[in-house]
């Protein structure tokens, strides 16, 4: 019974993280379409919920793990170490979308694409939008995805000794969530295997969370500094 509670809440919790990250890309779908104070209403209650639940989840989380973890501190070597598997998650991408142009003749994911599709079209998205999306991609999805995959699963289902399977499994189901190709698996996959290394080499979830936030951090960034040559030039 309650291996059952422990699965709704995990697919709950998925579903909350797919919800989460996709309602600010139906908000840039639907702007042509949306008066100035639906805009203003939907962008400002996002972000405003968005942060209220991902509190909650970190609260939630903070309840599962031992006292020990809680006492965990991220030091300025731990955020080294985090440099380190940022770069073999930059090692991943980068093979990850030569694949991708050799199968599927795309210069880059679906993922990556979103992003660069907002830059090319900043000079008409809504700005509440255009920081919505971004606070989605750069923040909101990392921490709450690291919760969920690696903290949570790997509490709710597996026993300390098992991490063979946490890897496999919780990157299998990381990946497929975020291919839109089926070559894009391997990718995600990998980069799922990063993080859960980065997350195993002492227990905590922030060391995972660093290197999550870092990797989706650089699109980010390079989108928010041609949002600002585009809207400033």
């Amino acid at each position: 019974m309650q291996k059952l509670k422990n699965s709704l809440k995990f697919v709950g919790m998925i579903l909350l993280i797919i919800n989460v990250n996709i309602f600010p890309m139906r908000m840039l779908a639907l702007e042509d379409s949306s008066s100035l104070p639906l805009k203003w209403t939907t962008s400002i209650g996002y972000l405003v919920l968005a942060t209220f639940l991902l509190v909650a989840v970190w609260r939630q989380y903070k309840k599962k793990i031992p006292n020990q973890q809680k006492a965990f501190k991220f030091t300025w070597k731990d955020f080294g170490i985090a440099l380190l598997f940022y770069v073999a998650t930059r090692l991943v991408a980068i093979v990850g979308t030569l694949l991708i142009q050799v199968v599927t003749g795309n210069p880059t994911s679906a993922n990556d694409a979103a992003l660069l599709a907002t830059s090319e079209q900043v000079t008409r998205v809504f700005p509440l939008f255009f920081i919505a999306f971004h606070f989605a991609i750069g923040i909101f999805a990392p921490i709450m995805e690291e919760l969920v995959f690696r903290g949570f699963f790997s509490h709710y289902f597996f026993k300390e000794d098992q991490k063979w399977l946490k890897l496999l499994i919780s990157s299998a189901i990381f990946g497929y969530l975020h291919m839109f190709y089926p070559i894009e698996f391997v990718t995600y996959f990998l980069l799922g295997v990063i993080f859960y290394l980065a997350y195993a080499r002492r227990g905590n979830i922030l060391d995972s969370i660093a290197v999550h936030l870092l990797n989706n951090g650089l699109l980010v960034l390079v989108s928010i500094l041609n949002y600002l040559f585009l809207v400033f030039s």
